[in-house]
């Protein structure tokens, strides 16, 4: 156990290591986390700003913000609309880990089957479970850590731009079940997906084309927030369908990573 250990930590280091190497991997998921955080407050604030007709005016968005957040007891007519609207636009940081996930194991799988560098790993006393743990952790980690940056941005964001007391307002049960629960769970779904795909898939593009299966759940999701909001409850068990998603695509994906047809063609 302590030498599985060992090996999977190993590479997991090695993994990350190359990721330093090449941070132009990184490009997909900052633009997604930029434009995640950048869009919500481009209308929110923005676009108020820029027009000189204020949110407040909009009684309708008042009413809704209201009945729909708690937390814009306390605040102005122009906050409670703000919030309403950085709430509602929220789902797009669930997309920065999904984004990551797909984009760094697609690519660490794909380029070292490409580049040949796969096979001598695999002549190794490491197994494929060791092996996929460690690519498909590696990522998962990192989109993790790109959800947290967005979620902070979202939240000094919040504090700077919009008006005082939104960010509190924002601080939520429903964007806790959104960030805490559902993005984890997607992002290590598509980490699983993508190894599936690029076991088999002749290039990266590829493989991230496939596994881009997974957003189109999310769009619906997402369009339900804009439209009325989601509740704490359905986002829960969508993040725990997303989890047993995920199990299932780590199994699937040992099966189909075929160690030996790789193998053979290396000695050839």
């Amino acid at each position: 156990m302590g030498s599985s250990r060992a090996r999977v930590a190993a590479l997991a280091a090695k993994e990350l290591a190359e990721l330093r190497a090449t941070p132009s991997v990184l490009g997909g998921p900052l633009l997604m986390l930029a434009t995640a955080v950048a869009v919500p407050f481009a209308i929110a604030v923005g676009v108020p700003w820029w027009s000189g007709e204020a949110l407040a005016d909009a009684e309708d968005l008042v009413t809704m913000a209201r009945e729909s957040l708690s937390g814009t007891a306390t605040l102005g007519a122009e906050g409670a609309v703000q919030a309403l609207l950085l709430a509602r636009f929220l789902p797009l940081l669930v997309l920065v880990p999904v984004i990551g996930a797909m984009s760094l194991v697609t690519t660490s799988i794909v380029d070292e089957l490409r580049g040949r560098s796969l096979e001598p790993l695999l002549a190794t006393p490491i197994t494929t479970i060791e092996l996929l743990l460690a690519k498909a952790g590696s990522a998962f980690v990192v989109a993790i850590a790109l959800l947290a940056a967005g979620a902070g941005l979202y939240v000094v964001a919040a504090m700077v731009l919009a008006e005082t007391g939104v960010a509190t307002a924002l601080a939520s049960t429903q964007s806790a079940a959104l960030v805490l629960g559902l993005a984890p769970a997607v992002a290590a779904a598509a980490v699983m997906l993508g190894v599936i795909a690029s076991s088999r898939a002749k290039d990266a593009r590829a493989a991230q084309q496939f596994s881009l299966v997974i957003v189109v759940p999310l769009i619906g999701l997402f369009v339900g927030q804009i439209a009325e909001g989601v509740t704490t409850p359905t986002l829960l068990a969508c993040a725990g369908a997303a989890w047993t998603a995920a199990v299932g695509f780590a199994l699937a994906g040992v099966r189909v990573f075929d160690r030996e047809r790789i193998l053979t063609r290396w000695t050839q």
